[in-house]
């Protein structure tokens, strides 16, 4: 990053989350067509690989010539460009899903969601969240070029993964339910499919009496000189229904750093395609402005969910 993100934001919350400018054209990559991602997307990730920016999503929909059911599955498109308001977007693996639910009796037979990519060893290492048999879990699936993806298998439990590269192991951060809330926990790996916790408790939880007491959730890595950047969801009285964002960094993944400004952003405005909830921050740096792509939602799980990708730039400097 050409400025440290971390030193745009003031002690202020609410100033920090005012200076985000929310698109007009939210959401900026809706649900479309009449299959696969009619209903919903959601869960951005990007990763560079091979020089091109790639995007990585779920989409909610019924597949034709399946069991007629409405799945979670992943897919993958380029980004074009992206402006403080805009993105544009092409398809890849002919707009189809790259990674599929498996069969009615295996780990990831409901749904596949939650995409977190790395480069690894020369592939990219595509880790989701399973919904099936037995308990949820983190799957893999493992790809040459990006684009056509050969299952792994079930990694182990827990859900929304967040993976980085350090010292040649894949860090893992992911969330455990405890307490009623979600706590994130790090694992890592010498060959990206057999982890180890790094430490046997909770590395990150919620601040009681603040924003994000209960529960943590859907947090993005990047890395930026001598710091792990994460960004988070969190919530002070919903499981998973994050109104705002905050910003944490770290030396090591381990021991983190909370922002004295946190939250550093929140749901736009009520009604809006953001206003209801927000997950998975993704963010993306132009030469003039910070862009975070987000899922987004109207309302709440109870009564309007919407999931789509939604866009918020903040101007450097």
């Amino acid at each position: 990053m050409s400025e440290p993100f971390w030193n745009l934001f003031k002690g202020s919350y609410q100033q920090n989350c005012l200076s985000w400018h929310h698109s007009a054209h939210n959401p900026v990559i809706p649900a479309s067509g009449e299959t696969w991602r009619s209903v919903w997307v959601a869960n951005p990730d990007i990763l560079t690989f091979n020089g091109r920016k790639l995007l990585y999503y779920r989409g909610n929909g019924i597949q034709p010539n399946t069991d007629g059911q409405r799945h979670d599955r992943l897919a993958v498109a380029e980004i074009m460009s992206v402006t403080r308001d805009t993105i544009e977007l092409r398809d890849l693996h002919g707009g189809e899903p790259i990674v599929d639910v498996g069969g009615p009796d295996e780990f990831d037979g409901k749904d596949v969601l939650d995409p977190a990519a790395a480069l690894f060893n020369g592939q990219v290492f595509l880790y989701y969240s399973a919904i099936g048999a037995g308990p949820d879990c983190v799957g893999l699936a493992v790809s040459k070029d990006g684009e056509a993806f050969t299952k792994v298998g079930n990694i182990m439990e827990g859900r929304a993964p967040a993976v980085v590269v350090k010292d040649d192991h894949i860090y893992m951060i992911y969330q455990l339910v405890e307490n009623n809330g979600y706590r994130l926990y790090l694992s890592r790996s010498k060959d990206g499919i057999h982890f180890e916790r790094v430490s046997e408790g909770a590395i990150f939880a919620g601040d009681p009496g603040s924003w994000d007491a209960l529960s943590v959730v859907t947090a993005r890595l990047l890395k930026d000189g001598d710091y792990y950047y994460m960004i988070y969801g969190g919530s002070s009285y919903l499981e998973d229904e994050p109104d705002f964002f905050g910003l944490a960094r770290s030396t090591d993944l381990l021991n983190w750093e909370r922002h004295p400004g946190n939250p550093i952003f929140g749901c736009g405005a009520k009604g809006e395609e953001d206003g209801g909830a927000i997950w998975f921050p993704a963010l993306l740096e132009t030469e003039d402005a910070f862009v975070i792509l987000y899922e987004g939602s109207r309302g709440k799980y109870s009564w309007d969910i919407s999931s789509q990708i939604c866009m918020a730039s903040l101007p450097k400097g």
